[in-house]
């Protein structure tokens, strides 16, 4: 469906799988049109069955019950370490593309690379410490450039048309403009890769 004009974009929310039934228990969030993404579903063999919520125009939650494959079931198995966490929402992209962050010993993240099946690959993106505010889309963010935004959103610098400058925001931060602007320009750089990738 990430190939289609139909769907903007599509996030796995939360998933239980490996329970007694062999049910894949997935949480999706689409923005998109709803009706070919149902008449996609109805049409994948291993569908149980699904509801559709909207909850805005072209937004809508898809709780699908699904059964596991071998697959399936090995690459959730793979994540399966007791030192590693896998962080939601998982985001679909085009071409088979996956986007999530892991959480882990390194050592343990390797075992992972090793444990996939057949067909899925892996390109890791980026690893350091991690610093993400819960529930936010500002994973890759380091507090300050939080703050910068936030401070940024306060004085008016992203109202339409902009009503505050960098300089209201360094004076926020209590920083110098060109430290503000630095942080702002990382920050958005940040988000609109985020966005893109």
């Amino acid at each position: 469906m990430t190939e289609s004009g139909a769907i903007k974009r599509e996030w796995l929310v939360t998933w239980k799988v490996g329970v007694e039934d062999g049910i894949a228990y997935t949480l999706f969030y689409v923005v998109g049109d709803r009706e070919p993404y149902e008449s996609a579903l109805s049409a994948v063999e291993t569908m149980e069955s699904y509801d559709i919520t909207p909850v805005r125009d072209e937004a809508f939650y898809a709780f699908v019950r699904g059964r596991e494959t071998d697959q399936s079931r090995q690459f959730y198995a793979a994540f399966e370490q007791p030192t590693l966490m896998v962080v939601p929402p998982a985001a679909y992209r085009p071409h088979g593309v996956v986007l999530f962050d892991v959480v882990g010993e390194p050592a343990a993240l390797e075992q992972v690379r090793n444990a996939l099946p057949d067909g899925i690959t892996v390109n890791v993106r980026k690893v350091g410490e991690y610093d993400a505010s819960p529930g936010t889309f500002a994973i890759g963010l380091t507090s300050r450039q939080r703050e910068a935004l936030a401070a940024g959103r306060d004085v008016g610098y992203y109202d339409v048309p902009r009503n505050g400058s960098v300089e209201d925001v360094a004076e926020e931060l209590g920083c110098a403009p060109s430290t503000a602007s630095d942080h702002l320009r990382k920050a958005e750089a940040r988000l609109v890769e985020r966005v893109f990738r």
